[in-house]
C-alpha cells in the first residue's frame, strides 16, 4: 500500500477569449505536479469564474488523463459560460470590471478514493472581451 502525497497545481494561463450569442468561452491551461512514485489519473476539474467579485459562472470538465509519477504534466481544457452565466459576465464587464478570479478544483481518482486539490488565479480580461 502506498501512501499519497497530494499533488499540485499551478495556473500557467487562464483566459476569457470569445464572446457571442452562444455564451463565453475561455481556456484553463496548468502545470500539473505529481510527487508520487506512481501516476495519479486527474479525472475532472470544477472551476467557478468572478468578475469584479461577483460570481459570473460555474462549471466542471470531465477528464482523463494522468499525471505521470515524479512529473510535471500540462493539463489544458476549454471552459464554456452559457448564455444565461455570460449575462452576469456582460453586467459586470459593462460596469466596468476587467479583473476575474478563477477557482478550481481538481479531482483525482486514486486506489484509496477521491483526492481533491484547490487551484486560485487571478488575470484581467483581454480587450477583445472588454469591448463588449
Amino acid at each position: 500500500m502506498h501512501s499519497i502525497e497530494r499533488p499540485s497545481a499551478q495556473v500557467r494561463d487562464a483566459s476569457v477569449t470569445a464572446a457571442g450569442l452562444g455564451g463565453v468561452s475561455g481556456s484553463l491551461r496548468l502545470d500539473v505536479t505529481n510527487p508520487n512514485t506512481f501516476g495519479v489519473p486527474l479525472s475532472g476539474i470544477d472551476w467557478q469564474l468572478a468578475i469584479g467579485g461577483s460570481r459570473a459562472a460555474t462549471g466542471n470538465v470531465e477528464l482523463q488523463q494522468t499525471i505521470p509519477a515524479r512529473g510535471v504534466a500540462p493539463v489544458n481544457t476549454s471552459l464554456a459560460i452559457s448564455t444565461m452565466d455570460a449575462v452576469n459576465v456582460v453586467q459586470a464587464v459593462a460596469g466596468g470590471a476587467r479583473e476575474y478570479q478563477l477557482d478550481a478544483t481538481l479531482h483525482f481518482s486514486t486506489n484509496v478514493g477521491q483526492l481533491d486539490v484547490s487551484v486560485h488565479y487571478t488575470g484581467h480580461l483581454q480587450s477583445a472581451i472588454a469591448g463588449f
